[in-house]
């Protein structure tokens, strides 16, 4: 939480970080469910970069993730960010399918991109 707030307040600036950033919560029954945060960059000549998502795990598969995405890709899309990045690990199949069904492709070993972030799961799939 510490790492996050301080992400938030700009005073952690994840490698090529600007200082525009944004977090959103999906809520279920006035609990936390999830949560997404991202912020411009300039890394890999992305626009954006997904720095964090995660899905409480009693509540994954039931499209939250895909929601999250969609709605980081709209705060993206608005500020003008359209190449999106996200960083993550080649055995982490679970992401990387999660990231696929949004639309991003592989960028190289352990990144992937949106070339539009207004295609962040805007075509979603069953569960979004």
């Amino acid at each position: 939480m510490d790492r996050i707030s301080r992400y938030l307040k700009g005073e952690h600036y994840p490698q090529h970080a600007l200082p525009a950033r944004a977090a959103f919560v999906a809520m279920i029954e006035g609990q936390l469910a999830g949560f997404v945060a991202g912020h411009q960059t300039h890394r890999f000549g992305c626009d954006g970069e997904l720095q964090w998502i995660d899905v409480v795990e009693q509540r994954r598969g039931l499209g939250i993730a895909y929601r999250l995405i969609a709605t980081i890709g709209n705060w993206f899309a608005e500020q003008g960010a359209n190449r999106v990045c996200v960083n993550v690990a080649p055995d982490n199949i679970a992401a990387r399918k999660v990231y696929a069904r949004c639309g991003a492709r592989p960028l190289n070993e352990f990144w992937m991109i949106w070339e539009d972030s207004r295609a962040m799961c805007a075509a979603p799939p069953r569960l979004c």
